[in-house]
């Protein structure tokens, strides 16, 4: 599953299930972009252990939420290294407010992130990718959205988005050797990267324990399926959604 020669775009990439998605793509080859809000060691951490495989790796600092900075990476991306042959729209937002209690600036900078910013980066990607012909665009959300949960309506909102998201996209864009898919992580052993995050409080077994495997999952693991639904061996997938949860919710 070589990806030589692509350049990947991973954004929220710092840390977690989007540096190990970095670091798999470099490993197979691919040039790529590491993305962060504000982070810039992070980012440049990342990198630079990307680059231990032999590949390029540009560290770049964006609010995917603002159109405008969105836009910008792309544009560096593509001043670097010619166009993103494949975006993983990873970043997410995931606070908890009680809906009762959920105020519009929080719904809006929910939204943002987890909507509008697969949105901004896909519409400024696919001309590049409709030229060569080629093209992969992995979005993904999180098992709340589907099942639900306590506190965050927004996030399951937006993260549902994504998924109307994929399907059209995948539709729209296949003539032109675009896939689109959508992966859908269950719980996984991270680090919350804000202090509001359903994780922060939750020990690793209380969260373990509605999983039939018995474990929270490894974020090398969405890494290893983004790998994939990137090469050329997911050539006839297209519009999926793939659930990577342990069991924790069949399909």
């Amino acid at each position: 599953m070589t990806l030589e020669g692509k350049t990947a775009l991973v954004t929220g990439s710092g840390r977690n299930i989007g540096r190990a998605t970095v670091l798999e793509l470099a490993s197979r080859g691919a040039n790529v972009v590491v993305n962060t809000r504000t982070n810039q060691q992070e980012a440049d951490a990342v990198a630079k252990e990307a680059e231990s495989f032999g590949v390029k790796a540009l560290p770049l600092l964006a609010d995917i939420g603002d159109e405008e900075q969105a836009i910008a990476m792309v544009e560096k991306a593509a001043a670097e290294f010619g166009r993103v042959d494949i975006l993983v729209n990873n970043a997410g937002l995931r606070l908890a407010s009680p809906f009762t209690e959920l105020t519009t600036e929080e719904w809006r900078t929910v939204m943002a992130v987890n909507l509008d910013g697969p949105f901004f980066l896909c519409r400024a990607v696919v001309p590049a990718m409709i030229e060569a012909g080629w093209g992969r665009i992995i979005n993904v959300a999180g098992l709340n959205a589907y099942r639900g949960g306590h506190n965050r309506a927004h996030v399951s909102a937006s993260k549902m988005g994504t998924v109307g998201l994929t399907r059209a996209l995948a539709v729209e864009l296949a003539e032109h050797n675009i896939l689109v898919n959508h992966i859908v992580p269950g719980a996984f052993d991270t680090t919350p990267a804000h202090a509001q995050s359903a994780q922060t409080a939750i020990p690793r077994e209380q969260r373990a324990a509605g999983i039939p495997l018995g474990r929270l999952g490894m974020p090398e693991e969405i890494a290893k399926t983004c790998a994939f639904l990137a090469s050329d061996d997911a050539s006839f997938i297209t519009g999926q959604t793939i659930h990577v949860n342990g069991g924790a919710l069949p399909s």
